[in-house]
């Protein structure tokens, strides 16, 4: 309804002027040369209009023959855009479906058609990966990153690449320059955490883990490898306070403490660390620079002061006893133990070289040793170092698996309990 009133109006304005155009007075002349004209004045205004409307309408024609070039090269512009954008469409579906030759087939086609842009060269890297044509990834992955707005996706692709291969310096070359190109990303900052971990650059794993539950172990490892006194104790004291009564970083602090000359310090590490969770090291660090039997015997009951009561803690004082040339009280911490329902091999080993050194060599002190050994035979294994992903056993702790390689796995494992931190697998 609306367009027939606009009609209706237009047509009456239409009308109107024309009514007044032919109603208007006057005539007007014209003389070229020999040729006289004389019209009325509507018709010369209407002649007027015609000639300009004429004009106008062979000016249009001749500007567009002018441009009718550029038109082209436009349209032909606009065409391969369009296609370039069908080709673009093609090759996300066919890398969905896992169709590699025809990924790698519109992938070509776009960057023939849209050219060099980020888009597809990251489009022919991806379908070259996936067809197995890593060259053509590397070779899209390095033009990539001489485009500005693109460098950082083509170090990504390059460092995934390196990974790939295992080519860690490689890797870490790249990553640094990602960093540059990209500053603060948290993708790159824990691939530069795992790249340091399997190049053993523990100090920067420790850095760069921030939120990472395997810190303690980085700092420990880190600590290990510093040769700079200070900064070793810098990293064993991270680790210490990380986990203050995992034997490893305990002792990597209490090591530091001592060689620097800290002694009552490393010992107060040792003994707080007892306290919480004896460990057969804490003991041998605290009893390492006495070497007086009946000095080691109050050593270790110092250490013990605390739990003596301990399974841990009667072993030990009943070691030292031995040692000391203390048989009675070796039987009665040993004895002890075994009443508690400690019945490691170590505990029997032990009570056999009591019965040696009390008994000597008699007949009683043989079927004494005999039945010792006999109960260690079938005993409980000893504690150790074992991997909780591979469940292969260390002789020594250390910051990854020998067997598997994963990180943070060596727990102490006493009556299928493990003591360890989470788990990191390497490939």
């Amino acid at each position: 309804m609306r367009n027939v009133v606009i009609f209706l109006i237009i047509g009456i304005a239409v009308i109107a002027a024309a009514w007044g155009l032919g109603n208007l007075p006057g005539h007007v002349s014209a003389t070229v040369g020999s040729i006289s004209i004389e019209t009325s004045a509507s018709m010369a205004i209407l002649a007027a209009l015609v000639v300009f409307v004429a004009g106008v309408i062979v000016l249009r024609v001749l500007a567009g023959i002018v441009h009718l070039p550029k038109a082209g090269v436009g349209w032909q512009r606009r065409r391969r855009v369009r296609l370039g954008e069908r080709a673009i469409t093609r090759v996300l579906v066919a890398l969905a479906a896992g169709d590699q030759t025809g990924a790698r087939k519109q992938a070509q086609r776009a960057r023939a058609l849209l050219g060099e842009s980020p888009q597809t060269l990251l489009l022919v890297a991806e379908a070259g990966r996936l067809s197995g044509r890593e060259d053509e990834a590397e070779e899209a992955f390095k033009t990539l990153t001489r485009n500005e707005e693109g460098r950082f996706l083509g170090f990504r692709g390059l460092l995934r690449q390196a990974v790939d291969r295992h080519d860690w310096g490689k890797a870490e070359a790249i990553a640094r320059e990602a960093e540059a190109a990209h500053p603060g990303t948290i993708w790159l900052r824990q691939q530069r955490a795992e790249l340091a971990i399997q190049t053993d650059n523990w100090a920067e794993a420790a850095e760069l883990s921030t939120a990472d539950s395997h810190r303690a172990t980085y700092y420990i490892a880190a600590a290990n490898a510093e040769s700079d006194p200070n900064r070793a104790l810098k990293f064993a004291k991270q680790a210490w306070k990380a986990d203050p009564a995992f034997p490893p970083a305990v002792l990597a602090f209490a090591r530091r403490q001592r060689a620097l000359g800290y002694e009552r310090r490393a010992q107060s590490a040792v003994t707080d660390a007892w306290k919480k969770a004896p460990h057969p090291d804490f003991a041998e660090f605290a009893l390492a620079n006495e070497h007086d039997p009946v000095g080691r015997f109050r050593v270790a009951k110092r250490l013990t002061a605390s739990n003596p009561a301990l399974r841990e803690s009667r072993l030990l004082l009943s070691k030292v006893a031995l040692e000391a040339g203390l048989p009675a009280e070796a039987r009665q911490q040993a004895e002890a133990a075994a009443a508690d329902g400690m019945n490691d091999r170590r505990l029997w080993l032990l009570i056999a070289d009591i019965e040696e050194q009390e008994k000597g060599d008699s007949e009683e002190g043989r079927k004494a040793q005999r039945d010792a050994l006999r109960k260690a035979a079938v005993a409980d294994p000893d504690p150790v170092w074992r991997c909780s992903r591979c469940r292969s056993d260390q002789a020594v702790w250390g910051p990854k698996c020998l067997s598997c390689g994963a990180v943070g796995t060596l727990g102490w494992q006493s009556d299928a309990k493990v003591s360890t931190l989470p788990t990191i697998a390497l490939n």
